[in-house]
């Protein structure tokens, strides 16, 4: 995908591989308040690779690094053409702690969507988030996301948090 440069700062997205399964789960690592607050129980020394096998084998599923001055700084998981062949779900995306509130995730965001829309026949990004998680609802809003009106519990762990979605015209 693209780079942007933003206030002397080099983003980009790129795809990982199972060889970037270390790297990979020191991000996850690093964000245990994220999978905390969605419901699990620290971070299994496993998820990255599990993230990157998943993604390997199910059609259309990306894992892209977010990448600010060659460091990685998070992770953007999505899905093209599901559910519907003109939808991207977008999954996931994490910015460690200490990089976030810098703009990157809207930056990283800003870099797929915009590919998304000139690159792909996908015209609407759908995502769901924890209906607890006030601060993500709002960004989320404040990024043009509109609620659908669905709704549904969904098992993380030991807990089954209840899952608003959303979705954004491209």
């Amino acid at each position: 995908m693209s780079t942007a440069t933003a206030s002397r700062v080099d983003l980009r997205l790129v795809p990982l591989t199972t060889e970037d399964r270390a790297r990979l789960q020191k991000v996850y690592e690093a964000s245990a308040d994220y999978f905390e607050l969605v419901g699990e129980v620290g971070v299994p020394p496993n998820t990255a690779e599990r993230a990157l096998l998943e993604a390997a084998s199910i059609p259309e599923r990306h894992v892209m690094g977010i990448f600010v001055d060659e460091e990685l700084v998070g992770v953007l998981d999505f899905r093209l053409r599901y559910p519907g062949p003109d939808t991207a779900y977008l999954g996931l995306i994490l910015i460690v702690p200490e990089m976030r509130g810098k703009g990157y995730g809207s930056l990283a965001l800003d870099i797929w969507e915009t590919w998304l829309d000139v690159q792909t026949p996908i015209a609407r990004v759908r995502l769901g988030v924890a209906a607890h998680n006030r601060r993500a609802i709002r960004f989320w809003l404040r990024r043009g996301y509109r609620m659908t009106g669905e709704a549904r519990r969904v098992a993380v762990g030991a807990a089954t948090p209840r899952i608003l979605f959303m979705e954004k015209t491209l």
